[in-house]
């Protein structure tokens, strides 16, 4: 993993360089300036290396990048020690003379080594070049390598709805040409719809020429012409190894041009198998005629960027996993066939095995394949159900070789954060903005000065989930991301890779840690992640003392939780991120504040965060978990982008005596802060806030204070997230009518602030809001009535969670952007307003625990929209009392 190392090399000395710059001045400038550009090369060459290195003939390559790796991973090593340790020496000596700089002597055999490499890559004098050359001087044709059986042989099952919604696009309008394109991961059942709509009679019989061909990630231009040629009539009759004279002397583009002149005035159905990148798409277009008379290509690949650039007026067809009942057929249609029947003894633990799938196909016919050749005891299958993962895994042809064909082709920029996956455990949901800021700590995101680092991260992982090795598990009303994870058969290759490439070490039982007696192999694995738990003196002897990244999802064995001191972190100078889950130290453990390098640390404690924490001067991200008067010291962390404390936490602004002008600009996300301390002092110190939790504890909640906290939030004009959550009901209090929320708010949820209706009137005049949650009696009355002026033009999210509301009174021209309504244990609520159907982007309401008058008045809504054809509102209905 070259590449991630050498970015990382190239922001450690742009970070050393503008937060301490004294340390690099004369000479020791011109090193690090050198340094930085023969890094710097590396980067361009890995990148542009990057075609070749998908061929398995090109070794030197991986052998050229492996020498990168450990001279640019030393480097930064030996950089980031000799920071560490003077970073101790001004907390010990508060008096020490700067003379020295703290990186000089180090530098010159850094930078010898470091030359070393790069003269080796230019005396090997490599030219990069495309990848179409490559696989052309490589001689590479995977049309035939990879090219789908075409038989039908497959099981198929749960594809009903998917072939039937193709067969719509193939047969029906529009008349000109169109591309319809089949999306999905490794294994999930395109290759078998492109072969049941290939086959399919009404198909064969609607179109003049039927082509098939496989593209797969390396291919030769001039096979595909001769592969498009063999099944034209006229041509197929020849043998495409024994071309007539006439094509064998023809240039790929007249190779081209006989293509288009026999597709000319026909309807055609073309089928792109397996295609990886735009520009063969690009390429191949020009041969594709449009005559307006029905002619279609169907593309099948798992990068959706490919289908968006094939046809940007296409909607992509997304093809999902199977659910339960599907993936336990197709697994007993393949065991037994499709004639037979499971035994009743083995159906139960038959069922546990195809849910153990994921509903994933390819997962599942490689299982049945191998039940197919055991007896058929409760015994034999009980032991498949528990080792599917190394079923899975011991026909690497079958299953993660498929996968791995995606791993091979992602850009270099991508692998090391698809890779960090294998931190979580099984079944993780991980919130996407969290990982985001995993990656950002872990030095994988290049720097763009017209993006912030969270918006790179952001477009990375709907690269990955666009090319369907991420999955989305939840998203927000408006399509944005929320929770992600990955598939187990996705996750077996990540933990494979992670480990082959020496990227990450993953624990997940604690008897097989291993010792690292290897020294050769030892300083190279910089980050490990234990889904057992750990004790502190396998932490000790087990792991890299260069190691820049630590999970502990199942905390820690300490002997005496009381103790202050940690002394094993003491061997992990250079973390930069720490996670400690699972485990609550009963006082602040001081040993962590001298980890300088930090950039993301989450843990537990019962004590307060102590003031020394602020020694972490390179700290981006802290999640505490605990009660916490926030130190003042907290300010002086100026590189602070997301502070999230779980419990309730105060947070003042420092005294006249202890400075003044403290702001924290780099801070986005705040959260559980006290209502107490929500003074606009306060917030003014956050000018860059965009996401921000307040908490009001029982003492805390009167209504003058909530309204003081409301008219507060107005200096922050940066902010979009916000939730207010108080914890008991509020005893009224006379209240201005006005006051004023940022105008840049589009998420706000309001619990248990008891706020008149009225007051309504404040929020529906913010005109970025798209999702408002009323929880717990965030308003309070019987009674809400909107009129005509009072328009939340840009809200798409409504929540309304228990409430006292008995009359709504509400029109469409209210809500004029509204998607999706919910409403929750509305007890009293007698009706929804009736035009609220004739919302024209309303896509759902849904009912959770109200009364029959409101799921009838839903029903009548849905009722009339069907009698005007409008069968896209989704109506859902769940009358369980709340408390069942």
């Amino acid at each position: 993993m070259a590449y991630a190392a050498v970015i990382s090399l190239i922001q450690t000395l742009k970070q050393v360089m503008q937060q301490k710059p004294r340390w690099v001045i004369g000479d020791t400038r011109k090193m690090v300036e050198s340094l930085l550009d023969s890094v710097g090369y590396f980067q361009n060459f890995v990148e542009s290396s990057c075609n070749i290195r998908r061929q398995d003939s090109c070794k030197h390559f991986e052998q050229l990048e492996r020498e990168i790796r450990i001279a640019v991973n030393e480097a930064e090593n030996v950089i980031e020690l000799n920071i560490y340790e003077f970073n101790q020496l001004e907390r010990c000596c508060s008096r020490l003379g700067m003379s020295r700089q703290p990186i000089c002597d180090d530098l010159p055999p850094l930078l010898e080594k470091i030359d070393a490499v790069k003269r080796k890559i230019l005396m090997q004098n490599i030219t990069i070049i495309s990848s179409t050359k490559v696989d052309s001087l490589l001689g590479l044709d995977s049309s035939s390598k990879h090219n789908a059986n075409l038989s039908q042989e497959d099981v198929v099952v749960g594809l009903e709805d998917d072939l039937m919604k193709i067969m719509r696009r193939l047969i029906g309008p529009p008349c000109g040409r169109e591309v319809v394109s089949i999306l999905g991961m490794a294994g999930i059942g395109k290759t078998t719809l492109a072969k049941e709509v290939y086959h399919h009679p009404e198909i064969r019989n609607r179109f003049d020429i039927h082509v098939w061909v496989t593209i797969s990630q390396e291919y030769r231009t001039r096979d595909l012409w001769l592969s498009i040629l063999s099944c034209i009539p006229h041509i197929s009759e020849t043998n495409p190894m024994d071309v007539s004279e006439e094509i064998n002397e023809s240039t790929d583009d007249q190779l081209m041009d006989m293509i288009y002149k026999k597709l000319k005035y026909r309807r055609y159905l073309i089928i792109m198998y397996d295609i990886w990148s735009k520009d063969i798409w690009d390429l191949m277009t020009r041969i594709f005629p449009d005559d307006n008379n029905g002619s279609r290509i169907i593309l099948t690949s798992r990068h959706e960027e490919v289908a968006k650039h094939a046809d940007p007026d296409s909607n992509p067809h997304k093809m999902n996993l199977l659910n339960w009942d599907n993936s336990w057929k197709l697994l007993k249609d393949k065991v037994f066939g499709v004639e037979h029947g499971c035994p009743p003894e083995l159906e139960d633990i038959g069922k546990q095995v195809a849910q153990k799938c994921h509903g994933l196909p390819l997962a599942l016919l490689v299982v049945a394949g191998h039940l197919s050749k055991l007896s058929t005891t409760r015994k034999c299958w009980n032991d498949v159900a528990k080792t599917i993962s190394k079923i899975v895994a011991s026909e690497p042809d079958k299953c993660l070789g498929v996968v791995a064909m995606s791993y091979s082709y992602l850009p270099d920029h991508l692998k090391s954060c698809f890779l960090s996956m294998a931190a979580f455990p099984e079944g993780f949901e991980v919130e996407t903005h969290r990982l985001i800021q995993l990656w950002v700590a872990d030095g994988f995101l290049r720097n763009e000065r017209v993006k912030s680092l969270e918006e790179i991260g952001k477009e990375w992982l709907e690269d990955l989930i666009s090319r369907n090795l991420i999955m989305v598990i939840k998203r927000r009303f408006n399509g944005e991301m929320k929770t992600c994870g990955v598939h187990d058969l996705v996750r077996d290759l990540i933990l494979r890779q992670a480990e082959k490439e020496k990227f990450m070490q993953v624990t997940r039982i604690h008897k097989v840690i291993r010792r690292f007696n290897d020294s050769a192999c030892k300083p190279y694995i910089r980050r490990y992640s234990f889904h057992s738990t750990i004790s502190p003196s396998d932490c000790w002897n087990s792991l890299s003392s260069f190691t820049r990244t630590l999970y502990l999802f199942n905390g820690l064995k300490l002997v005496s939780p009381v103790s202050k001191q940690v002394p094993f972190l003491a061997r992990f100078k250079l973390l930069r991120v720490l996670a400690i889950l699972q485990y609550t130290f009963r006082e602040f453990p001081l040993e962590l504040t001298k980890l300088v390098h930090l950039r993301y640390l989450e843990f537990n404690c019962y004590d307060d965060l102590h003031r020394s924490v602020s020694e972490l001067y390179n700290l981006q991200n802290l999640v505490f978990g605990g009660h916490s008067n926030l130190p003042v010291d907290i300010w002086k962390m100026k590189l602070l982008r997301h502070l999230q404390v779980r419990k309730i936490s105060s947070f003042r602004v420092p005294s006249s005596k202890e400075g003044s002008g403290f702001k924290l600009q780099n801070l986005e996300g705040l959260s559980d802060i006290s209502i107490s301390c929500c003074t606009k002092e306060l917030f003014t110190g956050f000018p860059n806030l965009k996401r921000l939790k307040i908490h009001g504890a029982w003492a805390e909640c009167r209504r003058d204070m909530i309204f003081q906290t409301l008219n507060n939030l107005s200096c922050l004009n940066k902010l979009e997230i916000l939730k207010i959550i108080c914890s008991r009901k509020l005893y009224p209090h006379p209240l201005p009518s006005k006051y004023a929320l940022p105008t840049s708010l589009k998420r706000l949820t309001l619990r248990c602030t008891y706020l008149p209706w009225e007051d309504m009137a404040n929020i529906v005049t913010l005109p970025n809001l798209e999702e408002l949650k009323i929880k717990d009696n965030g308003f309070d009355g019987d009674v809400w009535r909107l009129n005509d002026e009072e328009n939340f033009n840009q809200l798409k999210f409504l929540l309304i969670d228990r409430t006292n509301l008995k009359h709504w009174d509400a029109g469409s021209v209210n809500f004029p952007m509204l998607k999706r309504l919910v409403l929750k244990r509305c007890l009293y609520l007698e009706e929804i307003p009736k035009d609220i159907g004739e919302i024209c982007t309303l896509e759902s309401i849904e009912l959770h625990n109200c009364r029959s008058s409101v799921a009838k008045s839903v029903k009548e809504i849905q009722q009339e929209q069907e009698s005007m054809a409008n069968d896209s509102l989704s109506v859902r209905i769940n009358e369980k009392p709340w408390w069942d």
